[in-house]
């Protein structure tokens, strides 16, 4: 399926849960001499927040490591996209666009036709993802931030680096954030892989963030509704009719 015509959108939306405490960090600490060393991510109004880039990407890793798994194999593809010389779509992608210079549509179906499963619903290099997430608000006016201490090991040592000590903030447990996905034009196993998604949040099976080996970082889908918009409801949903 191409994004040319409409055939089928689905919309979840619901409440993100920290089931544990959580630490997404920000790319600029600041000059603040009393800042936490490592503040957490934030929004205008020094809210927490969930960026949905980072959770599609824990998302798709956890989604191509099941994949992966020698008993589904050739039932299921996955591949690497960091790795060209992995990569389903770009070992082919010269002699697609070669074969096809002349006719664009010819050479998006190919593009599709040869991409994994996780990459026909999350997008490559070559192709435009069919699921989107929003970044996810805090729901609420004001949020305690808490700090914890950290210090830096050598690893060759195993010992602690001499003054490598700082702290870093963290969203506490309890904290709810606004959850809203949009997946478009799915075909049949995108939807089982869609239905594979929601079940990894609805059991918390997912963290997002840093520090996650100490325990931090785990989230759950919570308050969920589903929506779906297809050839049977299109007109009455968008007015149409």
């Amino acid at each position: 399926m191409l994004f040319d015509v409409f055939e089928n959108r689905i919309i979840v939306s619901g409440k993100i849960v920290a089931t544990k405490p959580l630490h997404i960090g920000a790319s600029d600490n600041g000059i603040d001499p009393v800042q936490v060393d490592l503040p957490v991510l934030k929004d205008t109004y020094r809210r927490p927040l969930i960026p949905g880039s980072s959770l599609k990407g824990v998302l798709r890793s956890r989604l191509e490591a099941i994949l992966k798994n020698p008993a589904l194999k050739g039932s299921w593809t996955s591949c690497n996209i960091i790795n060209d010389d992995e990569s389903c779509i770009e070992k082919h992608i010269k002699d697609i666009k070669a074969r096809n210079k002349d006719n664009y549509r010819a050479m998006a179906e190919e593009i599709y036709q040869k991409s994994c499963d996780v990459c026909k619903l999350f997008g490559n290099k070559q192709m435009s993802a069919r699921v989107q997430i929003k970044d996810m608000m805090f729901i609420g006016e004001k949020l305690e931030f808490e700090r914890r201490d950290g210090v830096g090991i050598d690893r060759d040592t195993e010992t602690a680096y001499p003054g490598a000590k700082y702290n870093f903030e963290i969203v506490p447990a309890g904290a709810l954030f606004d959850f809203y996905m949009v997946a478009e034009n799915l075909g049949e196993k995108q939807r089982k892989l869609l239905n594979l998604i929601l079940k990894l949040l609805r059991d918390g099976e997912v963290s997002v963030g840093g520090y996650t080996t100490r325990g931090l970082g785990q989230i759950k889908l919570i308050d969920e509704k589903i929506d779906e918009i297809d050839k049977n409801n299109i007109a009455s949903y968008y007015g149409l009719g």
